[in-house]
């Protein structure tokens, strides 16, 4: 299932090597997420690490003043047992406003 959603970027991590003979090549997103607060234990916002392709897209968005407001194509996609959300593409809207204390 694909769609579009708005998130706020907080940070960006690459990752290209190889481990135990495995290539491990990816781009992760940290992204602003609200907190569950249904039961009254948590308030505010997290932040939550998602999938964005290979390290060639961190060069995409290195340069950009953190956090930013960015535009999201997202996909979930499963193995069968487990379920997981990714970027497939994302395009910068503004940077984020800064909260205020």
């Amino acid at each position: 299932m694909q769609f579009q959603t708005q998130l706020k970027i907080l940070g960006a991590k690459r990752f290209k090597d190889t481990v135990d003979g495995t290539l491990y090549d990816t781009t992760k997103l940290f992204v602003e997420v609200n907190l569950n607060d249904n039961n009254g234990n948590a308030v505010g916002s997290a932040s939550s690490e998602m999938q964005w392709g290979t390290s060639d897209n961190f060069a995409k968005i290195s340069s950009l003043s953190f956090p930013f407001v960015a535009m999201c194509d997202m996909e979930m996609v499963t193995n069968g047992k487990t379920t997981k959300t990714v970027i497939n593409d994302l395009r910068p809207v503004s940077a984020a406003k800064p909260s205020a204390s």
